[in-house]
Formats: C-alpha cells, structure tokens, sequence
C-alpha cells in the first residue's frame, strides 16, 4: 500500500470518528465543509477550481454547498467518508497522479481535522512517510517563505537544512517535518515550532507572517 493510501484510510478513520459540527483550521468550514471539499476535489475537479476562485467567504462555495447539505445527515455524512476512503477513479486526473497530488493534500487537512478544536498529541508517522512528504513539499516551502522580509532556514528534525532568501538577518524555523511543513501552508497559530534570530529579524517575519 502506498503512503497516499494509507494516509487515505487513516484520514477517512479520522473523519468517522469527529463532530461533524466541529471547528478546522480553515476558516469558515466544519469538518463536514472540510469532508465536501476533499471528495469534491478528488471526483468534481472544475466545480472544485470554480468554488475556489468565485468564492469570497469560505463556507460559501457554490458547488460545495450540495454536499455540505448532503453530510447533514448521518447517512450522508457516512457516504462521502466511505467515498473519500474509496479514493479517486483510476483513470481520472486525481487517480493518476494520487502520490504527486494528494499525500501532502490529506496530511495537511487531516491536521486541518485534528487541531480544529485546539492541540492534540503529534500523530506519529513512518519515517519514510516523513522523508517522502518533505520530499514533496520543499518546492512549497521555498515559495512560502520567498517574500519574507528575512532570510529563512527551515531546521527538520533528521533532515538536511533548507535555506529561503538572501537577506543579511533572518531567523530559524526549527521542529518535526511535519510541523515546518503546517507552518508554510498558513497554519501559523497550530504549527509545534521553535522561531530563533535576533529580536529586530523575529519582529520582522512576525508582522509579515501575521498577514500570510
């Protein structure tokens, strides 16, 4: 079974065992809006692109309002978990490229689901899963950070250092992969990482890392 596979199933466990009411890390959406979002991403890719770009309030997507209001019931709720776990048709886009489009895609979101509420414990992944979803991200995280007023380094537990941008000062992000990883992806508030530089270069990337 691949990584994206498995991460799959445990990610549908995830969904099963959660307050469809609950609050996630993306603003405006319950855990069942972060359940609508995931399938219709995998099985209704251009109404998916289409709710992305017209939406101006998260909650409020076109397309993905159907099935909100088809996971409010328990029967509903239960058939698109069991949709997600089925993963994406072989043959289309989403199925295709599974690994390349959807390992970081349901690491992130599934933290999206657990840390909705406040922290919880770390999951604890295979460390071939880590060095492979690190593998995928360092491209997003050299964009993440590319317009920071400072030069960033990444410091991943076990892993080779990543440097971003060319500044005299700058500050270092330090913690496990996957929390660097939550960090680049907008997840400030949530992320388990430690911020080291001097007080003017860590006031700096706060004020612009407030706005991201």
């Amino acid at each position: 079974m691949t990584w994206v596979a498995k991460e799959r199933r445990s990610f549908a466990a995830s969904f099963r065992d959660a307050d469809p009411d609950a609050p996630t890390l993306c603003d405006g959406w319950t855990t069942r809006h972060l359940l609508a979002h995931v399938v219709q991403r995998e099985h209704a890719i251009l109404r998916n692109i289409w709710d992305q770009v017209t939406t101006k309030s998260p909650g409020e997507e076109r397309f993905m309002r159907s099935l909100v209001t088809q996971a409010g019931s328990p029967h509903g709720y239960a058939v698109l978990v069991d949709t997600l776990e089925a993963g994406p048709s072989r043959h289309s886009l989403m199925g295709r490229f599974d690994e390349t489009l959807n390992l970081l895609e349901y690491v992130v979101h599934h933290e999206d689901l657990r840390r909705g509420s406040g922290p919880v414990p770390h999951r604890t992944l295979h460390e071939e899963e880590v060095r492979e979803l690190w593998r995928r991200a360092r491209p997003i995280l050299t964009r993440a950070y590319r317009k920071a007023p400072v030069a960033v380094r990444l410091e991943p537990d076990d892993s080779a250092l990543t440097a971003i941008g060319k500044h005299s000062s700058g500050v270092v992000l330090s913690g496990a992969p996957l929390e660097l990883v939550l960090h680049a992806f907008g997840r400030r508030e949530a992320a388990d990482i430690g911020i080291q530089g001097s007080a003017d270069a860590m006031r700096s990337f706060a004020e612009w890392s407030a706005q991201r």
